[in-house]
């Protein structure tokens, strides 16, 4: 059984690829939401995680625990629990009511503040020194990722860092992954179990020697060990992942990129700590 936090974080990932499909999705939700777990049952844990309150238990006591409770009260001694006023105040009804756009936007919120919390420690300013002066950019992911590599691809050229997107594994697409040049480099987006495309992108830049960044969903994904990942929860509602935090930093990365290039990629930037604080504003 594990005994803390980082004890439970790692079985999560040892057995993760030995989880059912529900099992998976439910780790995937534990391993990123740790700080909700103390204000929630075994059913808003199962609905937020689209599996059966069944499911949770009995996930509880394959990992080693007698059950959910001693799962939750592990967070809930190891980790002081944190959340957001306005998602507090969402998930004890005291907005929005049958408000749906109301209860949507505090959920949104909640998202919002998070990330800019995750990503407030490490920043995005080593993903934007990577990829500042490289040509060209590969932006590459498929499925619900195809949103957010569009909207890279897009925002770079703007800014005048050439950019190519990547969707698919079908000839055209492989060309621009054997093509890297020395003076390339490859941001992937990975949502869910949709990663063969950004895997076969890192694979690529790691064959031609040239950086490989991402964006990814869950920290028990394989691509979130790359050095240069960052982690943005893309939870998941009406059978489809919110996208507003991954898209905010994505727009946040580019901000970055386009500020590095016109310094030249001289020097650190506070690793993008100002422009994410806007992010959860």
């Amino acid at each position: 059984m594990p005994a803390d936090i980082e004890s439970l974080r790692e079985r999560l990932r040892r057995d993760y690829d030995g989880f059912s499909p529900a099992q998976q999705a439910l780790a995937r939700y534990v391993a990123d939401h740790l700080a909700d777990l103390p204000l929630m049952s075994a059913h808003e844990v199962a609905r937020a995680a689209h599996c059966s309150p069944a499911t949770v238990v009995r996930f509880a006591q394959a990992i080693g625990y007698n059950g959910y409770p001693d799962l939750q009260q592990l967070v809930r001694r190891d980790q002081r629990p944190w959340l957001p006023v306005a998602a507090r105040e969402h998930r004890f009804g005291l907005i929005g009511g049958a408000d749906s756009v109301a209860s949507a936007l505090a959920a949104e919120r909640h998202a919002l503040e998070d990330t800019a919390d995750r990503l407030g420690q490490r920043g995005l300013g080593p993903l934007a020194q990577a990829l500042a002066g490289r040509r060209p950019v590969v932006v590459a992911g498929d499925g619900h990722a195809r949103v957010v590599v569009g909207l890279l691809v897009d925002r770079l050229s703007r800014v005048g860092v050439p950019a190519v997107s990547v969707t698919g594994l079908d000839l055209p697409d492989r060309a621009w992954l054997e093509a890297l040049t020395p003076n390339g480099a490859v941001l992937a987006v990975s949502i869910g179990r949709e990663a063969q495309v950004a895997q076969a992108a890192i694979d690529a830049a790691r064959g031609a020697n040239v950086p490989a960044t991402a964006l990814v969903d869950s920290s028990l994904s394989g691509i979130a060990r790359l050095p240069l990942a960052r982690v943005v929860p893309a939870d998941i509602r009406a059978g489809a992942p919110s996208l507003v935090a991954l898209v905010a930093v994505a727009q946040a990365l580019v901000v970055l990129v386009e500020s590095a290039v016109r310094r030249g990629a001289s020097r650190p930037d506070e690793n993008g700590e100002r422009e994410l604080s806007a992010i959860g504003a």
